[in-house]
């Protein structure tokens, strides 16, 4: 297995101690620890886990659904326009953009019998055929759809030949341990989202803890025994939020993150940012550090309020990962004044 230097926990701290561009504000880490609260108790973060999106296709074994989300975390990265070409799928009567607009394009190639799941698919898709699938509803190409084809066909490759093409496979290897599903991930090349920053080997691992959260949210919903054991993960919360472009604005428009003026003339003016930038690392980083300091708050407040409770079961765990989630919906819902407060940062990149 592949030794990492610095874990994204590790390394989410060690970025924002040195980070000279981005700073995280504690106390409004802890304010919005409340609101997170506040969701937990009413109920609305249960509505933004992943079984919930209508775009995974329905009636398939656990089996199946795990080799679908293995294709769409493999393919989960850099959905923003190039040049206002917005990558979008319309799909029973919706208009999907982004993340939501690939899968939607899968759902279609689903229905339309073409075997999505199967690790021979992944490995032998050719980039046209793969292009023909994601196509914008413009006619446009998705981004990086050559990288897109390259990253599938590595990924069916690794599954067939190392867990007989089938990602329930690498979870009976992997135990019940989210630590060790996310090392064996990272065999893959296409996932190892790591570089170097002051001094220290970082790994943000956005899409492999994605794919790892994804694995988890799929299989604690099973109806199978023997699947809802190998979900207990004891090490669940070892996973951190995912580092992407979109998070770090939501969490600036909440005032928990503030941008350097330097910072923000590069964002305003559409730079794209070159892979391993000091301020592109910051940026990623110090979101990792942030939300960790509201999921440390949150897990305070739990112990608090149900003080004398049974807190476990009072209320639905909470994790950094749904931090994230619900940080991500928040940003959907208030997107035109979250992206007119502050732009996202460009970075054209496969790893998020």
């Amino acid at each position: 297995m592949l030794q990492v230097a610095l874990t994204p926990m590790e390394s989410g701290e060690w970025i924002s101690q040195r980070s000279g561009a981005v700073r995280v504000d504690i106390p409004r880490c802890h304010q919005l620890a409340r609101q997170i609260m506040d969701s937990i108790q009413d109920g609305t973060i249960g509505d933004i886990e992943y079984k919930a999106s209508p775009l995974h296709p329905e009636g398939l074994s656990d089996e199946q659904h795990l080799n679908w989300v293995f294709v769409i975390d493999t393919l989960n990265f850099s959905f923003w326009p190039n040049d206002n070409e917005e990558y979008y799928v319309d799909y029973r009567g919706n208009r999907e953009v982004g993340y939501l607009a690939m899968c939607a394009a899968f759902m279609k190639a689903y229905e339309g019998d073409i075997p999505i799941c199967d690790a021979g698919w992944m490995e032998t898709v050719t980039e046209e055929d793969l292009g023909k699938i994601l196509v914008s509803g413009s006619g446009h190409a998705i981004p990086m759809l050559h990288q897109r084809a390259r990253a599938l066909n590595e990924s069916g490759k690794w599954l067939k030949d190392r867990y007989n093409g089938q990602m329930m496979g690498v979870v009976r290897a992997c135990g019940t341990s989210a630590q060790s599903l996310l090392r064996t991930i990272l065999t893959i090349e296409s996932f190892r989202d790591q570089t170097s920053f002051r001094g220290a080997n970082v790994w943000l691992l956005n899409r492999a803890q994605v794919l790892v959260a994804d694995v988890y949210s799929v299989l604690k919903g099973s109806s199978t025994q023997e699947f809802r054991y190998l979900v207990n993960y004891i090490d669940i919360d070892t996973i951190t939020m995912f580092a992407d472009y979109r998070v770090p604005q939501a969490l600036c428009h909440l005032g928990i993150m503030h941008y350097s003026p330097q910072l923000r003339l590069r964002l305003d003016n559409g730079e794209v940012m070159p892979f391993a930038d000091d301020m592109e690392i910051e940026i990623r980083g110090c979101s990792i550090y942030a939300v960790n300091e509201i999921f440390k708050a949150v897990i305070r407040m739990r112990l608090n309020d149900y003080m004398g409770v049974n807190w476990y079961t009072a209320h639905r765990p909470i994790f950094a990962i749904d931090i994230h989630a619900w940080l991500l919906q928040y940003r959907r819902e208030h997107a035109q004044a979250v992206d007119a407060a502050v732009p996202f940062h460009r970075c054209r990149q496969i790893y998020y």
